[in-house]
């Protein structure tokens, strides 16, 4: 919908001001109930100030119903469930006023005795005092919203049965027309009564906008006990007639709630949410949480004993079999809505524990990653120094050797010594490169790369071509995104997985290895999988010095030095042994963000010298 909107994260509360439509709608509303009391004192009681009276009051319910709808439809989560409560509670007080005034006016019976209004009179009580008790105002957690729909569909049913079992028997049986009336004033007195308190709840721990609107709630709410319990009374002694002074207060507590209504068209409300702490909105909903389920097991409870009482009940047997009937139909409304709020609820812990499962992973990857990291940190920095004196003995050596070599006096034993002198410094001073990578000391050239290019031109320089009875098949799914990278760091990756992979397939004489390419959730995958032998130990193969390959022909420095590259990126790599065999290593790298103002074309740095 247009003009469909989420309320926003907290903000702190400020001093409450009206909105203009507000400010008009109590306006319209003070002249409205100005002109109802003018029309009590100065219109005589006849046909004329009836229709008013019943127009008046039921065009003001109608009103409040349709805000309240409109509003409804423009929110979500708790403020959606307050206004759904508030628009069911005012279309029972519309449909209870249109057919009253039906039977008034177009009839001409004065004050109509029909029990359908008293049924909906009743019932509109509930869904008003549970949208004062939603809270609308404070952030809660999405998946737990149904229940409060549940929760106000199960004390429907239950105040129904309630008015049934108590009120309405006594209404099939002649004779009982006094006892009938007095046990409605009574229902009716009680529920308006719990509407005023749950109003005034509602307004002592508002805050902000919302203060004002609770306010206006608990005017209305106040207005309408007082008036109704005035009214009945009235009624049972024959001085009331509709559009007396009995309806003027009726009417300010009519506008008070027609207000509240309009006060939900102004968008500045929703965006007052309260500005409360998580443990005290976790504590909140946890006690609401408790006092829902507690009542819910009270109404599942309390139905049958009622039941039962009414089988021991010494009243007629045409009550007994009403009595008995209405509550076996309840107890089996309540059942199917109590069966609907535990599927719902199994649902949600099923999904919580699968998100606690996945963050308890999440957790554990983390603190492994973590530990590496420490132990990479803490080796690094003995490594770099370590490395940095023996490049400067290596340089020296081979200085050295280079020397003794380009004597052309020295004897041909000696210069043959110096040759593999320097052979095994350039080893050694190649071994401690990999020392430096390992240790981060070479800094990051960061720029956009794509990374299929980068792993062609790392399949060019491997040898795994040349190991025979080997397939390589590198593919990419669709479009992918560059990586911000240093693209000689990850060329030196990529070398090093193709690498390990090449030998893996030559122990097994031969094999496939295939390189995928893919694009998810903003980040890049790429795969290494390879028919080899598979990983013997695959929760330590990033770990510094360890190697499965013989003495002389591994350091076990080259996925640990990959796993600091990949760390320096912002990215993961992982391993893991295939289920058709073979081991499978995946890098996991973050795309390059894409600047506005940048329309450069994607590019590729290779280290100099590489192709």
């Amino acid at each position: 919908m247009p003009d469909e909107y989420q309320p926003p994260t907290a903000q702190p509360a400020r001093h409450a001001s009206l909105s203009p439509g507000l400010r008009l709608g109590l306006f319209l509303g003070a002249a409205t109930a100005v002109i109802a009391l003018l029309a009590a004192l100065y219109v005589p009681k006849g046909p004329a100030l009836a229709a008013f009276g019943d127009i008046l009051q039921t065009l003001l319910v109608a009103l409040a119903a349709g805000f309240s709808l409109h509003n409804a439809f423009r929110t979500r989560g708790g403020l959606r469930i307050f206004w759904f409560a508030f628009f069911v509670g005012s279309f029972f007080w519309t449909v209870s006023n249109t057919i009253w005034t039906i039977d008034e006016v177009w009839n001409r019976h004065e004050v109509p005795d029909l029990p359908i209004v008293d049924v909906l009179l009743f019932l509109k009580i509930v869904p008003l005092c549970a949208a004062a008790l939603i809270a609308p105002d404070s952030e809660r957690d999405p998946r737990f919203h149904a229940f409060g729909l549940l929760d106000v569909l199960i004390l429907v049913v239950y105040s129904f049965f309630l008015f049934a079992f108590g009120v309405y028997a006594f209404h099939l049986l002649p004779g009982l027309r006094d006892l009938y009336n007095f046990y409605f004033n009574l229902a009716d007195a009680i529920g308006n009564q719990f509407l005023a308190v749950c109003a005034a709840i509602a307004f002592l721990r508002s805050r902000g906008h919302w203060r004002t609107v609770h306010l206006l709630y608990f005017l209305g709410g106040a207005c309408y006990a007082l008036a109704s319990n005035l009214a009945n009374s009235a009624i049972d002694t024959g001085r009331y007639y509709t559009g007396s002074l009995y309806d003027t207060l009726l009417v300010v507590g009519e506008v008070a709630l027609l207000c509240v209504a309009l006060a939900g068209m102004d968008r500045q409300l929703h965006m007052a949410v309260a500005s409360r702490d998580s443990c005290a909105t976790s504590e909140i909903f946890g006690q609401q949480s408790f006092a829902a389920s507690h009542l819910a097991m009270l109404v599942a409870l309390s139905t049958p004993l009622l039941g039962l009482w009414s089988l021991s009940d010494s009243a007629t047997p045409e009550l007994r079999h009403f009595r008995l009937a209405v509550t076996l139909v309840t107890i089996a409304l309540l059942t199917l809505l109590i069966s609907i709020k535990q599927d719902f609820l199994t649902a949600g812990l099923i999904g919580s524990l699968a998100s606690l499962s996945g963050t308890y992973r999440s957790i554990q990857r983390f603190k492994s990653h973590l530990a590496q990291s420490e132990k990479l940190t803490a080796l690094g920095e003995l490594v770099a120094q370590v490395a940095h004196q023996i490049k400067v003995c290596m340089t020296s050596i081979l200085e050295s050797s280079a020397r003794l070599s380009s004597r052309p006096e020295a004897e041909s034993r000696i210069q043959t010594m110096a040759g593999k002198i320097g052979q095994y410094a350039q080893r050694t001073d190649g071994l401690v490169e990999n020392m430096l990578h390992f240790a981060q000391e070479t800094p990051l050239r960061l720029a956009p790369v794509d990374v299929k290019p980068l792993l062609e031109s790392a399949l060019g320089l491997s040898r795994v071509a040349k190991i025979a009875n080997v397939a390589v098949d590198l593919t990419q799914e669709g479009v992918c995104s560059p990586v911000r990278a240093d693209s000689g760091q990850l060329l030196h990756v990529f070398l090093q997985l193709i690498s390990n992979a090449t030998d893996a397939l030559a122990e097994s004489n031969g094999g496939t290895l295939d390189i995928s390419i893919r694009e998810a959730d903003s980040q890049i995958f790429i795969e290494f999988a390879d028919s080899g032998p598979g990983l013997k130990e695959p929760s330590r193969v990033f770990e510094p010095f360890y190697t499965t390959k013989e003495v002389g022909k591994g350091t076990g420095m080259g996925l640990s030095t990959c796993y600091g590259i990949v760390q320096q990126h912002d990215g993961e790599i992982s391993c893991r042994n295939r289920a058709e065999g073979g081991a499978a290593f995946t890098v996991t790298l973050p795309v390059a963000p894409s600047p506005a103002s940048d329309s450069s074309a994607t590019h590729t740095l290779l280290p100099e010298g590489v192709l």
